[in-house]
């Protein structure tokens, strides 16, 4: 009979190494003495010894604390947390990254909000060190996100999700879902909470700009309709602003009975309505491919070999 945890710690691991074990100890110090609680590292396809170590930590485990999966190939960090969540059997999840750039201990605050809330979903907030280039991205990113509500663009991988709402996520089958914008739609309990960073972080963030950029772009093409209503209200904008310009030149050759050299303006209107319009469609062809997907069942994730 599997032992019943009331916590349940996901970590995303991807090439961690060696610094697994310095992870490890620092959790089951940390929280194992105070918390009931079942650790699960999901290996996103490590090009490394991570899986190898893994199955070390695996095997000095006599209380089934610990569980390791290993995804067929490099899916995310949020497809393998949602493998997490699929594989969790707590009453409570907790989730955090491999890098401990925010220690465990950290999670004592997000459990005591949680009891003082109520939440369904409690953020630990931190610091991170971050370019300039990276921070004025992010910035952005937040600033548009808003646009769709006040929690959009918020959040971090540090967090304390109650189980029925992380199993919702766990049951959906879609090509991209970011799992801090699932939340949204299903809950407005959620709370924030300042929590300390760790002086002593495992290694600086593994996310490369182009990785950053590119999911930035895939919550808004995948999560909102943000794009549909900017082309939307863009071709409306053009639509009066041709008519005004062209009710203008026809009134200049009717009324004042001046000639309207055309040839110049027809064809940079052209070239800019055509523009406007491979640019829309462009954002169209998006939404198509994410539909689909969908029909044809792209998998969010696929299990390689489990140690559960």
């Amino acid at each position: 009979m599997e032992t019943k945890f009331k916590y349940s710690l996901i970590i995303p691991v991807y090439n961690t190494g060696k610094e697994l074990l310095q992870l490890h100890e620092e959790i089951i110090h940390t929280l194992s003495p105070v918390l009931s609680v079942e650790i699960l590292y999901i290996d996103d396809f490590s090009g490394d010894n991570t899986w190898e170590i893994l199955k070390e930590i695996k095997q000095t485990d006599a209380s089934g604390q610990i569980k390791i999966v290993r995804l067929g190939k490099n899916f995310g960090q949020h497809a393998a947390t949602l493998c997490g969540f699929a594989k969790a059997n707590g009453e409570f999840i907790l989730t955090m990254d491999d890098d401990l750039q925010v220690s465990p201990a950290e999670f004592f605050k997000l459990i005591k909000e949680c009891e003082i809330s109520q939440s369904q979903v409690v953020y630990g907030e931190y610091k991170t060190d971050q370019s300039i280039l990276r921070k004025c991205l992010v910035y952005c990113y937040k600033k548009i996100a808003r646009l769709e509500g006040r929690n959009r663009g918020k959040g971090s991988s540090f967090r304390l999700i109650r189980v029925d709402l992380a199993k919702k996520l766990a049951e959906k089958n879609r090509d991209f879902i970011f799992i801090d914008e699932f939340f949204i739609w299903y809950t407005s309990k959620i709370s924030f909470i300042k929590v300390n960073n760790n002086p002593n972080p495992l290694k600086n963030s593994r996310y490369r700009l182009s990785g950053l950029f590119s999911t930035a772009l895939k919550i808004i093409l995948y999560s909102t309709d943000l794009p549909l209503k900017f082309v939307t209200y863009l071709g409306i904008s053009l639509a009066l602003i041709n008519s005004l310009v062209g009710s203008y030149f026809i009134y200049k050759y009717i009324i004042d009975k001046i000639a309207v050299p055309g040839y110049t303006s027809l064809i940079v209107s052209i070239l800019f309505s055509t523009g406007i319009i491979l640019f829309s469609l462009g954002i169209i062809t998006q939404y198509l491919r994410l539909i689909l997907k969908n029909i044809n069942n792209a998998p969010m994730y696929h299990i390689d070999e489990e140690q559960c």
